[in-house]
C-alpha cells in the first residue's frame, strides 16, 4: 500500500515509517502540521508536536520524499490521537496506520534504539528532568535515566505522558544524509522547582550526505507544498449513490413481507431478529438494506436508534455476497447515527437455503440505556485486527464485554495466519486476548461464554486440533499477571465458561474458525476507583442433568435426548446457559463432518416437541431460576442453532414458540426465539447434535 507519512520530527513518526516498510507499504510523502507563525516552537496541544519543526523540510530531504505541510492556528483541543487521526482518515476514505499503538513502552523504547534511530531530547516537562541539563540529549543515553524516573514516578519512558519530545537526526529511512545540530537555544517555558518545561530551539543546523562522494541536489528541498485550508463542505462530500439505494428500498418494500421477532423485557433491552422467506427473493443489497431499515423502524417504535445497538450478528446465504453485503451495512450503520459509538458485529454463512429462508438473517441487540462503551480502532497495528468500518471491536454494557467475531487475522498485515487451521485458532485466540487486556480483564479468567464458529469443511483433524488448541489456551498461564492484579479478581475468576462450537459453511476470508467471545468486565478494577469489589459475588458453573421423566411417564426407547445443561451464572446478575438435542437413532453419534446418518435419521417430531419442551423447561426452573435467582422475563436473548439438513426450520419453530408461550408469565414481556440453521453445533466438535439452545439473562442490577 503506498503511504502518506504524517511526521512531527520525532522518534515516534520515524519509527512508526520503518514499521510500515517491515510490513511491506510504501512511504511516498511525508505530511506535517506547523504552527501558523515560524518563530513559534510549541502549540499547545494535546495532539501534535510542533517542537522542532524547523528541521522537516531537512528530514523530507534526507529521505528523498516530497513534503505537504499545512499550518493550525491555536490548540487542538483532543488528548486521544488515535481516534482524531481515525476519524479524518474516514471521512477522506484513507487507512491509518498505526504499528506502535497499544505496545510495551519499555520494549518500544528499546527497538527504536536497536532500529538506528538518532535523536535527541527538544523539550522536556517532567519530575526529575532538567532542560538545561537533558535538552540536546541523545536519545539512547538518556534510556538508562528514563527507565530510572519511570520506576520512581510512573512516568512513561516513551514520553507518552508528554514528558518530553525528540528529534530525530538520523535514521535508516534517511538515505541521502543526516542531520547535524550546529547550534540551539534553550527556553524556558515554566520555572516549575519540581517539573520545570523547557525547550530546544534550532539554532543552526546542516546536512552531511551519507555519501562523502555524494553532492546533495539542493532541488530536493523545493519539493515542499504548503496546503491551503480550503477544504468542501461536508455536505459537498456525500456520496449520491446513497440517495439511490434509499429510493429503491421504498419501491419495494409494500411488495415484501419481512419476519420479525422481538425479545423486549421490562429492563429495557431487546432483541430484534429479521429476515424473509424465500419466496420473496431479493438480491442481496436489496434484501439487507430492507432488513436494516425494518430493524432501524423497529427501533425508532421502542424510542431507539442505532446508537442504542450493542451487537449485530449478520448471517448470509453465501460469503461471496460479503463485499456487497457490507457495503449495505456501512450505508445503513453510520458513525453519525452511533452517537455513542457503533456496535459490535459478528458475520457468517449459514444454511438459509436448506431453511427456505432469504438471503440473508440479522439479529440486532439494543439497550434503553446509555451505559454501553465501545472500542473501536480503525488504524492498522500490531495490536489486534483493526475494524475499519462501522463495527466495534468490543462493546461493554452491563458488565459484559460483547466482543466483535475474531479471526485469526496477523494484526500488522490483515492477512490469515497460513498454516492451518490450528495456527488461525491460535493467531485468534491472541486477538480476542489483546481486545480484552485493553478492558483490563483476560480470556483465561474472564470469560462467561466463547462461541467458536468453524467451516463445515474442516477435516477431522483439523477439528481436533482446534478444540485442542482452546483448551491449551485456557487451562495456561497468565503471561503478565501479577500478583495483585491477579487478587483483585479471585473472587470473580470463572473458571468454566460456557464453550460450544457451530459449523457453519463458510466464515469471512475464508477462515477456517471465527471466535465471539464474552466476558465479565469488574466495574471497579476498569474504572480504577478506590472501591471495594462485592465478596459475595461469586460465579458458579452451570452443569444440570435433564429429567428423566417428560409428563408423568419415563420415556422409553427414544430417539433423542438432551444433553446436561452447561453455562455460568452470577447470581441475581446474569446467567448464560446451553443444552442440546441429541438424536440417537442412526445408533451413534458421529463427527460433525463425516456423519451422514445423524442427518439423514427420521427425526420424532411429537418427540421432538417434548424434549423441546422439557429443555426449555430445564433452562428456566432448575438454570436461571434456581441457581441464576433470574426470573424468565429478564432473558435477552435466546438463539436455537439446529442442524438445517436434519430438522425442518417449520415444525422446529412451531414446537420451540408453543413452548415459550407455554412458560409466557407477564404481558408485554415476551421471549422470541431466533432461529440459525447450521451445519452442526454442539459443547465438543466429536458430536454433532439436531438443535443447541443459547439463552441470555440479565438483571437490571448489573451495571457497569
Amino acid at each position: 500500500m503506498k503511504v502518506v507519512a504524517l511526521v512531527s520530527g520525532g522518534k515516534d513518526s520515524c519509527y512508526a515509517m520503518q514499521r510500515s516498510i517491515d510490513f511491506g507499504h510504501e512511504i511516498v510523502a511525508l505530511a506535517n502540521l506547523l504552527p501558523a507563525d515560524d518563530d513559534v516552537d510549541e502549540l499547545d496541544s494535546f495532539m501534535f508536536q510542533t517542537v522542532g519543526h524547523q528541521m522537516i523540510g531537512a528530514i523530507a530531504q534526507c529521505m528523498g520524499l516530497p513534503l505537504f505541510r499545512r499550518r493550525i492556528r491555536g490548540a487542538i483541543a483532543s488528548n486521544y490521537q488515535r481516534l482524531r487521526v481515525e476519524s479524518i482518515c474516514s471521512r477522506l476514505g484513507l487507512i491509518s496506520l498505526a504499528y506502535m499503538w497499544e505496545q510495551d513502552q519499555a520494549t518500544l523504547l528499546q527497538n527504536m534504539i536497536d532500529s538506528g534511530i538518532h535523536a535527541v531530547l527538544v523539550k522536556v516537562a517532567a519530575i526529575g528532568m532538567d532542560p538545561y541539563k537533558h535538552l540536546g540529549k541523545d536519545l539512547a543515553s538518556v534510556q538508562p535515566y528514563l527507565t530510572h524516573l519511570a520506576c520512581l514516578y510512573g512516568s512513561n519512558v516513551c514520553g507518552e505522558g508528554g514528558e518530553y519530545e525528540s528529534l530525530t537526526l538520523d535514521s535508516p529511512l534517511f538515505k541521502h544524509a543526516r542531520i547535524v545540530l550546529d547550534e540551539f537555544e534553550v527556553t524556558l517555558h515554566s520555572p516549575d522547582q519540581i517539573a520545570p518545561v523547557g525547550v530546544l530551539h534550532p539554532t543552526k543546523f546542516h546536512l552531511e550526505a551519507k555519501d562523502s562522494s555524494a553532492k546533495l541536489s539542493p532541488g530536493l528541498l523545493s519539493s515542499v507544498y504548503e496546503v491551503a485550508d480550503d477544504m468542501p463542505e461536508k455536505e459537498e462530500m456525500v456520496m449520491k449513490g446513497e440517495e439511490v439505494s434509499v429510493i429503491e428500498l421504498k419501491n419495494i418494500r409494500s411488495s415484501v413481507e419481512v419476519l420479525t421477532t422481538i425479545i423486549s423485557q421490562q429492563h429495557g433491552i431487546f432483541t430484534i431478529c429479521c429476515w424473509l422467506s424465500n419466496s420473496q427473493k431479493l438480491d442481496v443489497q436489496e434484501e439487507l438494506g430492507l432488513l436494516l431499515s425494518t430493524v432501524e423502524k423497529t427501533l425508532h417504535t421502542k424510542g431507539l436508534t442505532w446508537g442504542n445497538a450493542v451487537y449485530v450478528r449478520l448471517f448470509l446465504e453465501d460469503m461471496v455476497s460479503f463485499g456487497v453485503a457490507n457495503e449495505v451495512y456501512v450505508k445503513n450503520i453510520t458513525e453519525q447515527k452511533c452517537e455513542r459509538g457503533v456496535p459490535s458485529r459478528c458475520c457468517m454463512q449459514v444454511c438459509l437455503p436448506e431453511a427456505c429462508m432469504g438471503g440473508a438473517l440479522v439479529e440486532v441487540t439494543a439497550a434503553s440505556d446509555l451505559s454501553k462503551q465501545v472500542l473501536h480502532v480503525q488504524s492498522i497495528s500490531c495490536w489486534a485486527p483493526s475494524c475499519i468500518g462501522p463495527y466495534s471491536q468490543a462493546t461493554l454494557h452491563r458488565s459484559i464485554l460483547h466482543m466483535a467475531g475474531q479471526l485469526g487475522l496477523y494484526p500488522p498485515t490483515m492477512a490469515l495466519v497460513q498454516g492451518g487451521a490450528a495456527l488461525e485458532m491460535q493467531q485468534a485466540l491472541k486477538n480476542c486476548e489483546a481486545v480484552a487486556r485493553a478492558f483490563k480483564v483476560s480470556l483465561r479468567n474472564d470469560s462467561v461464554a466463547i462461541t467458536i464458529y468453524c467451516s463445515a469443511a474442516l477435516s477431522v483433524e483439523d477439528q481436533v486440533q482446534v478444540e485442542r488448541c482452546l483448551y491449551e489456551f485456557l487451562e495456561g498461564v497468565e503471561e503478565d499477571d501479577d500478583n495483585e492484579s491477579q487478587s483483585m479478581r479471585t473472587d470473580l475468576k470463572i473458571s468454566n465458561p460456557l464453550i460450544f462450537f457451530v459449523l457453519v459453511p463458510a466464515l469471512p476470508k475464508g477462515a477456517a474458525v471465527e471466535l465471539e467471545p464474552s466476558l465479565y468486565v469488574n466495574s471497579s478494577i476498569y474504572n480504577d476507583n478506590d472501591s471495594e469489589s462485592d465478596s459475595s459475588l461469586s460465579w458458579k458453573h452451570v452443569h444440570v442433568e435433564p429429567p428423566t421423566t417428560i409428563g408423568s411417564s419415563v420415556v422409553r426407547n427414544r430417539t433423542l435426548a438432551c444433553s446436561p445443561c452447561q453455562g455460568s451464572v452470577l447470581p441475581r446478575k446474569y446467567g448464560r446457559a446451553s443444552i442440546c438435542i441429541s438424536n440417537f437413532s442412526a445408533g451413534s453419534l458421529g463427527l460433525i463432518n463425516t456423519s451422514e446418518n445423524a442427518g439423514e435419521a427420521r427425526v420424532d417430531l411429537e418427540e421432538l416437541q417434548e424434549l423441546i419442551s422439557s429443555a426449555v423447561a430445564t433452562l428456566r426452573f432448575r438454570v436461571f431460576e434456581e441457581m441464576a435467582r433470574l426470573s424468565w422475563n429478564e432473558v435477552t436473548a435466546f438463539r436455537v442453532y439446529y442442524d438445517a439438513i436434519a430438522v425442518h426450520a417449520a415444525p422446529l419453530y412451531t414446537a420451540v414458540t408453543k413452548a415459550l408461550d407455554d412458560f409466557r408469565i407477564a404481558e408485554g414481556c415476551s421471549v422470541a426465539p431466533t432461529l440459525i440453521p447450521v451445519s452442526g453445533a454442539s459443547f465438543t466438535l466429536k458430536i454433532r447434535e439436531l438443535v443447541l439452545f443459547d439463552v441470555t439473562a440479565a438483571s437490571t442490577h448489573l451495571q457497569t
